[in-house]
C-alpha cells in the first residue's frame, strides 16, 4: 500500500503542483514510505487554516509597504526640521557676531575720540572684552582716564586745562552718561577757576591803586621837604662867604 501512495502519475502531476511535488520529494529523500507521514504533508498543504495563514502573511505585506513608507516620511520630516534649526542657529549666530564687530567699532572710534582731544591730560586707553561664537575677542566697553585737577596758584592755567578736558568728554559723536558727568564737572571746576581768575585780577587793579594813591600822597611832602633842605643849604653858604672888614680910625 506505501509502494503504491506514490506513483509515477501522481510524481508527474506533481510538477504542476510544486507544493505536492514538495511533500513527494520530502518523502522520497527522508526515504520514509509511511502512508501517514506522506498523509500529514499532504494534508498540511491542502489544509484550509494554513492556506488562511499564507494568505494573511500575503495580505500583510502591502500593509508593511505603507509602514516603511511612513516611517521614511517622519524621517525625511525629521531631517527637514533638523535642517531648519541649523539654518535659524547660522542665522542667529551671524547676525550676533555682526552686532559684536559693530559695538566694537563704534567703542574703540569713541574712545579714540577722547584720547586724542584729551591730549596730554588723557592717559591710557583701557577695554573690555566679550569673546564671539566665531571665538574673536570683541572690545564692548571701554575707558579714558583724564587730569581735572586743578593746576595750584594758576587760575588762568586751570581754567585752560579745564576747557580742554571738557572738549575731551565730549568729543565722541554720542558721549555717554559718564562722559556728560565729567563735562559737567569740568564746567564747574571753570566756573570756580574763573572766580579765582576774577579774584586775583581785582586784587592786581587794586594793589596798583593803592600804589599810585601812596605815591601821589608821597610827593609834594617830599618835595616841600626837598625844598626846605635846599634853602637851610643856601644859607649856611652865604654865612660862610666874608664880608667887607670894617676897620677903626685913630
Amino acid at each position: 500500500m506505501s509502494n503504491l501512495s506514490i506513483s509515477p502519475a501522481f510524481s508527474g502531476t506533481a510538477s504542476a503542483y510544486p507544493r505536492m511535488a514538495g511533500a513527494s520529494m520530502g518523502v522520497a529523500v527522508n526515504g520514509s514510505s509511511d502512508p501517514a507521514a506522506v498523509s500529514s504533508s499532504i494534508g498540511r498543504e491542502d489544509d484550509p487554516a494554513a492556506r488562511s495563514a499564507a494568505l494573511t502573511v500575503t495580505a500583510a505585506s502591502p500593509s508593511d509597504e505603507s509602514s516603511a513608507d511612513s516611517q521614511s516620511e517622519q524621517q525625511a520630516q525629521v531631517q527637514r526640521q533638523l535642517s531648519q534649526v541649523e539654518a535659524e542657529l547660522l542665522r542667529v549666530t551671524q547676525t550676533e557676531i555682526r552686532e559684536l564687530a559693530t559695538r566694537d567699532r563704534e567703542v574703540r572710534t569713541h574712545e579714540q575720540a577722547h584720547k586724542a582731544v584729551g591730549g596730554q591730560y588723557a592717559g591710557a586707553v583701557s577695554y573690555s572684552y566679550e569673546r564671539g561664537p566665531d571665538g574673536r575677542m570683541y572690545a564692548v566697553g571701554g575707558s579714558v582716564a583724564i587730569d581735572t585737577a586743578a593746576i595750584p596758584g594758576d587760575p588762568a592755567a586751570t581754567l585752560q586745562k579745564l576747557q580742554q578736558v571738557q572738549r575731551a568728554a565730549l568729543a565722541p559723536a554720542q558721549p555717554s552718561a559718564q562722559d556728560l558727568s565729567v563735562a559737567a564737572q569740568a564746567a564747574q571746576a571753570m566756573a570756580q577757576a574763573r572766580a579765582e581768575l576774577a579774584t586775583d585780577t581785582l586784587d592786581a587793579a587794586t594793589g596798583e591803586d593803592d600804589a599810585k594813591a601812596d605815591n601821589r600822597d608821597r610827593t609834594p611832602v617830599n618835595t616841600e621837604a626837598d625844598k626846605g633842605i635846599a634853602a637851610y643849604k643856601q644859607v649856611d653858604a652865604a654865612d660862610s662867604i666874608p664880608g667887607p672888614t670894617l676897620r677903626a680910625q685913630a
